[in-house]
């Protein structure tokens, strides 16, 4: 680039060697390096200060651009564009087709819930993501509400909305990363009802016996009116998996899917316990999930004739979708007081807890709740437990003695 010389008084001097191809039109750096489709001088679009640093720069950076161009010349890409990624923004229903069959459909109770997630893709269904701001989902909201839709309702209709959105944010495939979510910082609107039946200890036990032997007709009378002399037939098949969801203290739509493949066997303290390994994907957890098995669950799974596929499954042999026809038996039985089967695991959360009174976390590792917060909401007899801390005689009475002396 350059070399050294002496100036007429005998000092040293820098002198810049310009590159064979490369040369000045004032201060625009120029080459005449034959290129096709180029005229024979053309400008780099590399222009100096005028200052000997800065034009070294400028060389180096010509060099650079110039080793470039000849290169693209001998790959035959000289006249192809680079092609810039337009950024990802897709419409609301194609985040929802992407996201639903693995996550989505598992928000809160799956296909019983699905049409609270057609409110929004009604609303939002051909809009571009970037074009729902936040300003278009409290509107929404608010319309829902003024429409006469409950407060539960509008909350897990946009919570559907909110999950579509975050799972495209933390998408692994950098060319469909969303960065934007509208209802980032958007809180549920108060007011919401808590559901507060309890399943207890005794209601699950007669739902239970109820549901394995079933109940004949009375009377001969009523009996002739029929083909059968059931008035509800036993289903010991869903009874187990009813019996199950107690046991366990899990989702129903995670039981469904337990399998014979998942059992093994675990020694804690010099005692072999049966477990699920449960897959990350049935989970919903980062790695596999160990469930326990109860004696009791145990015993009854033991005496089934299969050992292959689903544990828990229907006459057809399939895993357990639809529950709701045993839930009418349950509630034409027993009225309001049968619950519902999402009533097992609020009612195993509190009879752990506040009549065994078992630990919350140890429970929480059982029952797969992300957060402690659920036991807050499904823990009905806080009143029972105040009452029983205020007259509850204290053992410590020391400090008494204290302030008195004081």
């Amino acid at each position: 680039m350059y070399n050294s010389g002496n100036n007429i008084a005998g000092q040293n001097r820098k002198v810049v060697i310009m590159p064979k191809y490369l040369f000045w039109r004032g201060r625009s750096l120029w080459c005449r390096f034959p290129l096709p489709g180029h005229p024979m001088m053309y400008p780099m679009g590399i222009k100096t200060t005028g200052a000997g640093p800065d034009k070294l720069r400028c060389l180096r950076d010509g060099e650079t651009k110039l080793a470039a161009l000849r290169t693209k010349a001998m790959e035959g890409t000289l006249f192809e564009k680079a092609v810039e990624q337009a950024p990802y923004n897709p419409k609301y229903w194609r985040l929802v087709g992407r996201y639903w069959y693995h996550h989505l459909r598992y928000q809160k109770s799956c296909g019983s819930e699905r049409f609270h997630l057609l409110h929004s893709l009604r609303q939002f269904g051909p809009r571009y993501a970037s074009e729902i701001t936040r300003d278009n989902v409290e509107h929404w909201r608010q319309s829902m509400i003024a429409d006469g839709a409950s407060v539960n309702a509008v909350n897990n209709r946009a919570a559907y909305l909110n999950a579509a959105f975050k799972y495209a944010m933390s998408e692994s495939d950098s060319g469909r990363r969303l960065s934007y979510n509208p209802m980032t910082g958007m809180k549920k609107i108060a007011g919401g009802r808590i559901r507060s039946f309890l399943l207890t200890v005794e209601r699950f036990e007669r739902n239970y016996k109820y549901l394995l032997t079933g109940e004949k007709y009375r009377d001969d009378e009523e009996h002739k009116k029929h083909s059968s002399p059931w008035k509800c037939p036993p289903d010991p098949r869903f009874a187990l998996f009813y019996l199950s969801l107690w046991e366990l203290g899990r989702r129903p739509l995670e039981v469904s899917q337990y399998t014979w493949e998942m059992v093994n066997t675990m020694e804690i303290d010099g005692e072999q316990v049966h477990i699920f390994s449960v897959p990350p994907e049935i989970a919903k957890t980062d790695e596999y999930d160990n469930v326990v098995i109860s004696d009791r669950l145990w015993d009854e799974m033991r005496q089934l004739a299969y050992r292959t596929g689903i544990v828990f499954r229907n006459a057809e042999g399939r895993r357990w979708k639809h529950w709701s026809r045993h839930k009418e038996k349950l509630e034409k039985a027993f009225g309001a007081d049968a619950g519902w089967i999402r009533d097992c695991r609020r009612g195993y959360v509190t009879y752990r807890t506040e009549v065994v009174g078992d630990d919350p976390y140890h429970v929480r590792m059982q029952s797969g709740h992300r957060t402690s917060s659920i036991f807050d909401r499904y823990r009905i007899g806080q009143l029972r437990n105040q009452l029983k801390v205020v007259q509850s005689p204290s053992k410590h009475t020391n400090f008494i003695h204290l302030a008195k002396s004081g």
